[in-house]
């Protein structure tokens, strides 16, 4: 399939893990790739030689989503660079594992500024290149723990409600030229999660009706069906991409 030859995306977070994966995946069905990272320059670089092997452009873009003005500039640049964005995917994001009586101010300010205000920076800083084209879609990423919380993440769960409940509101206020959507992916095989230990991976299947946890390639396919015209008719959705673990 090739449903985004021509387009060009931007993915936020898109140096390792979902992020990569998503770029890649985009890439694999013909987009020129926008990639955005914080810090993570070298790791940055090498997706962008994966997705031009795959004969796409690729262009670096480094903000801090904290950052309302750098995101604004993120946002124009990366329009001139490739002469429009068609699609936004938002999936940088930030989580703390800790007791509930550990969590700090400074990681509970820091999460809700990267996944809340970050995410709502991004969606506010592309949606006038998009509304001048009337057309447009973006893809943000939740979570699980948006739907059912976790004490051992609290700060995260809640961030992640409010990027399913933003999703939302931005779906109807940018409709109808800008479809709002959103994926909601389990528990993820990444480098990040490598602390992850044996014991919760096997409580992970036990409760997880398909019987494996998710691949960064699950969560791609389907930001790549939501951000494309196969989901034309879509807006204002979270699809859960959790093996069904959140029907318990």
């Amino acid at each position: 399939m090739n449903r985004f030859e021509g387009k060009s995306v931007l993915i936020t977070g898109a140096s390792r893990g979902i992020g990569r994966a998503i770029a890649l995946r985009m890439a694999e069905e013909g987009a020129n790739v926008a990639i955005h990272y914080r810090r993570e320059r070298l790791r940055a670089e090498q997706v962008a030689l994966e997705i031009e092997a795959k004969g796409c452009r690729a262009a670096l873009f480094a903000a801090d989503v904290r950052d309302d003005a750098a995101v604004r500039a993120m946002a124009g640049h990366a329009v001139q660079t490739f002469g429009a964005i068609d699609v936004w995917v938002n999936n940088a994001g930030v989580e703390y594992e800790e007791p509930l009586e550990a969590i700090s101010e400074a990681h509970w300010d820091e999460t809700f500024a990267i996944n809340v205000k970050g995410l709502f920076y991004c969606c506010r800083a592309i949606a006038p290149h998009m509304l001048a084209r009337e057309r447009g879609a973006i893809v943000n990423i939740a979570s699980r723990f948006g739907f059912l919380g976790d004490p051992y993440s609290l700060p995260y769960g809640a961030s992640k409600a409010a990027v399913i409940n933003l999703t939302k509101a931005l779906a109807k206020h940018y409709a109808p030229h800008i479809r709002v959507n959103c994926v909601a992916p389990a528990y993820t095989e990444t480098d990040l999660m490598a602390h992850v230990t044996p014991e919760y991976i096997a409580r992970f299947h036990s409760n997880t009706p398909l019987k494996r946890v998710a691949r960064p390639e699950d969560t791609a396919a389907a930001v790549a069906f939501l951000a494309s015209d196969d989901a034309a008719f879509t807006t204002g959705a979270t699809l859960q991409v959790d093996g069904g673990y959140t029907l318990k």
